[in-house]
């Protein structure tokens, strides 16, 4: 039942719509109006609205999930440390309500859980994992934050007893699995507090569905000239301020001095700095990975490592729909950075996991702001320092950092100068050279690496395969007496078509001599495949030398081959030694399918007759091909392996983990390459040799 009154503050008539909504803020004065069983009272009056841009409007509808819902309250809270976020109070069909909170351009939906027990907020510290127990399910949410807040401003109706400038304490919470809490303990100074627990996720816009609602009001004078420009108190300069009512500090280019945005008027502090020189002029906008940003600050910070201050910047980037990002740059090189939410990330051994991807603990260091230009989201001051850790997964980095109050963790993304050049349509632009190695550089040459390692060992299965699967058929073989050199020797006629294949040529040549050539019974050779000659002897103190042709039969084509075969062998002055060999090899390619005869010559330079033994194998896996071209592929393979272990090294020179933590190199990757190279080698001989036993057999 809606409820019309007037301001007590004012008399402007304020009207609650909503059964269950307590406070109405006045239109017209911002008093807090209580209603009472008694009637309406107020519970003071709150200031203007901070002048802060935001796509959630006063009486929109949207949708959460299957939940319809209508905004019909807004509160500003000042963070303790600084900074301003906003609280939309969201009606539901029925009596429930629903809390959706806009900060640096993320928005979370909560409801009430009065089920949830909450834990002392003094057992609390940021990264301190809590069991929650809602909705039959117990999660595991990791503090992300501890802190205190001021409610400074608000509109609408409200559905508790909001009072202006009340303060409270909290403690935001996230799980692994996207859902979001945060626990509102209430004033500290009072003994009646009790925490409430709220657990809902965050949301996007998109998925709420908005539509309608108040016009934004118009700006007032005070806010069009802070939305633009202010002058710093010290100097008297022109500062520009790039996202009012949400930066608290501003540091003059002219003067160095610090500037508080916190009040109605920008005031002075009482510290002074030097004035940095960004190479990226502020107010430049730029299209990153999450769309068009402006940077709007510079940070110059410092990590101390093993007791030295190395340097490195920070740009601040700024657009209303994204919220805040950064774009680090440290001897050289750059990073887009983003927030990530600390329970998406999992302990491992080797450091941290996160979406799936393993990041291995890089460095430990404190952080430290040395230098401010421009603006900030938070009461920065030079000297300030927090503890940090850095994981990589290039081209990726995952930091940590850890306050006394707050864990936050950020994943940064590896830009090169081209990148940052064309983000920011400076194709022109100075920008330092490069120095050494940075801990999220892609590894270009470890990955040449890795891929010539997957060919490497593709091509081994694929040498292994053909030894397994060539025919290496025996398609001919005989034993034949080599005559002696000198011997009487006599011709033997060629053996025709349906002639014995044992009969001696000898004897058709109706003589007691031994024939100076030996011709073989026809045999059939197919198309396509190689064929292997072999020679072996039994000579010993001795040599043979044959000469051989194939004779395809139809045509008379003529392919010569020649063997020399030796052996010797002795004893002097007490050891035994022997040379040579009995058998040779001869490898023809691939011949026209059809008939063939083997023509032989021979001749050995002892007394008697020795023994040749010639066979032919066609479809012979040729092992010396496979050899030559991994030992051709193992010279660049080797080459790439050095430079991307002189990267590797050169990244982790400034790494503050033990050696024994730091990843294998990439020359132990080559290493391990060879070793699987000639494993296969021997694997693809030793199936080559079996397949030969078995053909012979």
């Amino acid at each position: 039942m809606s409820l019309s009154a007037a301001c007590p503050n004012c008399g402007a008539p304020v009207e609650f719509r909503f059964d269950d909504s307590f406070v109405r803020i006045c239109d017209s004065c911002h008093s807090a109006v209580l209603r009472t069983d008694r009637g309406v009272e107020t519970l003071g009056q709150f200031a203007d609205l901070a002048p802060i841009e935001s796509p959630l409007r006063l009486f929109a509808e949207g949708r959460d999930r299957t939940a319809s819902f209508l905004l019909i309250g807004m509160a500003q809270l000042e963070h303790a440390q600084g900074g301003i976020w906003q609280e939309w109070y969201a009606k539901l069909d029925g009596s429930e309500w629903g809390w959706l909170s806009e900060a640096q351009g993320n928005y979370y939906m909560t409801y009430e859980a009065p089920d949830v027990a909450a834990p002392a907020f003094m057992a609390l510290g940021p990264g301190a994992h809590i069991p929650l127990a809602h909705g039959g399910v117990t999660r595991d949410y990791v503090v992300t934050e501890l802190g205190g807040a001021t409610y400074a401003s608000a509109r609408g109706e409200i559905p508790y007893r909001l009072v202006p400038s009340s303060t409270f304490r909290y403690a935001d919470l996230v799980s692994a699995d996207g859902s979001y809490a945060t626990i509102d303990y209430g004033d500290p100074a009072d003994p009646a507090a009790r925490p409430t627990v709220y657990v809902g996720r965050q949301v996007t816009i998109a998925e709420l569905q908005l539509s309608g609602g108040e016009a934004p009001a118009p700006p007032s004078a005070r806010d069009r000239l802070a939305a633009t420009k202010v002058a710093c108190p010290n100097c008297g300069g022109s500062l520009d301020i790039r996202a009012p009512g949400q930066s608290l500090r501003v540091a003059c280019p002219y003067c160095g001095s610090m500037v508080s945005l916190e009040t109605g008027a920008p005031s002075a502090l009482s510290q002074r700095q030097r004035v940095p020189k960004p190479a990226i002029a502020l107010g430049r906008t730029g299209t990153f990975a999450e769309g068009p940003m402006q940077v709007i600050g510079f940070l110059q910070r410092s990590a101390q490592i093993d007791g030295d201050w190395y340097p490195f910047e920070e740009y601040l980037l700024h657009s209303a729909a994204v919220g805040f990002r950064w774009l680090v740059s440290s001897d050289g090189h750059w990073s887009y950075v983003q927030p990530v939410a600390a329970a998406a990330i999992e302990d491992i051994a080797i450091g941290k996991r996160y979406d799936g991807v393993k990041f291995r603990r890089f460095q430990d260091s404190t952080l430290r702001v040395d230098a401010v230009l421009g603006e900030m989201y938070w009461r920065v001051t030079a000297g300030d320092q927090v503890r940090a850790e850095d994981f990589i997964a290039p081209p990726a980095m995952l930091s940590h950092e850890v306050s006394a109050a707050e864990e936050s963790y950020s994943l940064s993304s590896y830009l090169s100068l081209a990148d940052v050049r064309a983000a920011l349509a400076q194709p022109d632009l100075a920008l330092p050279v490069p120095i050494g190695v940075a801990p999220n550089q892609p590894p270009r040459a470890k990955t040449a690496v890795q891929v010539m390692s997957f060919g490497l060992m593709v091509m081994l299965a694929l040498g292994l395969v053909l030894a397994m699967t060539a025919k290496n058929a025996r398609v001919f073989g005989d034993t034949l007496t080599v005559p002696s050199l000198g011997s009487a020797v006599a011709a033997a006629p060629p053996p025709t078509l349906g002639a014995d294949p044992l009969a001696d040529p000898a004897t058709a040549a109706g003589s007691d001599v031994v024939p100076a050539a030996y011709f073989s019974p026809p045999f059939r050779l197919a198309g396509g495949h190689n064929i292997e000659i072999t020679f072996d002897t039994n000579v010993d103190n001795d040599w043979v030398y044959a000469a051989a042709d194939l004779v395809e039969d139809k045509t008379g084509a003529v392919i010569s081959v020649d063997a020399e075969l030796e052996h010797y062998s002795g004893v002097e002055d007490g050891d035994s030694w022997s040379e040579g060999d009995r058998s040779h090899r001869e490898m023809i390619g691939p011949v026209p399918a059809g008939d063939y005869i083997l023509r032989v010559e021979s001749q050995h330079g002892g007394a008697g007759g020795a023994v040749l033994t010639v066979a032919l194998h066609q479809g012979v896996f040729r092992g010396l091909y496979l050899i030559l071209a991994l030992l051709v592929l193992m010279v660049p393979y080797t080459i790439v392996a050095a430079l991307a272990n002189s990267v590797e090294t050169k990244r982790w020179e400034n790494s503050t983990v033990s050696a024994s933590a730091k990843p294998s190199s990439g020359m132990g990757i080559a290493f391990w390459g060879i070793r699987l190279v000639f494993v296969g080698i021997a694997a693809i001989i030793s199936a080559f040799a079996n397949s030969s036993s078995s053909s012979d057999d």
